[in-house]
């Protein structure tokens, strides 16, 4: 009886094993180690939101914390991929190396707030402001940020690019 039972569980063992081997070979899920989860690779930065709602609720927080830049007036701000755009409207009479230095610390003020940018245009000037005021209200309504390429290009031509 002893020899039947142990023969028994011998075919059972070798019957497993044959199992699991097949399995392994054949890359059976069942058998494989769950992967780690994706890391981004040490010091890469993680994209500034895409939705717009979030992208138009991001940029109404960092348009606040660069408003709240001694100098500035009012201040508006769009999302498009790492780079953020910033228009200022400055208290009257600031020009030259102060507007400069209130650039500077604008750009600083955001990007401490938020990690994620890796780079900032500044600029004040006037009608660069404006549009990218109506960016951001566009932005604001759904529309996407790609749909004003053209605008970009023209304010990259105007901005300060300010950068880490």
């Amino acid at each position: 009886m002893d020899h039947r039972r142990n023969g028994f569980l011998v075919s059972v063992a070798a019957l497993l094993g044959v199992i699991l081997l097949v399995g392994a070979l054949a890359g059976c899920e069942f058998l494989r180690r769950p992967a780690p989860p994706e890391q981004a690779p040490p010091g890469a930065r993680q994209a500034l939101p895409n939705d717009p709602r979030e992208a138009g609720q991001l940029a109404d927080r960092l348009a606040k914390t660069a408003a709240e830049t001694p100098g500035v007036n009012r201040a508006t701000v769009v999302l498009a991929g790492n780079t953020v755009y910033i228009g200022l409207n400055l208290e009257e009479g600031i020009e030259g190396q102060r507007t400069n230095e209130i650039k500077e610390k604008a750009a600083k003020r955001v990007q401490q707030q938020e990690r994620r940018i890796e780079r900032v245009m500044v600029t004040t000037d006037v009608d660069t402001f404006a549009r990218l005021d109506r960016i951001a209200a566009g932005v604001r309504r759904g529309e996407p940020v790609s749909a004003f390429q053209r605008e970009f290009a023209e304010i990259n031509r105007r901005s300060t690019p300010i950068t880490r």
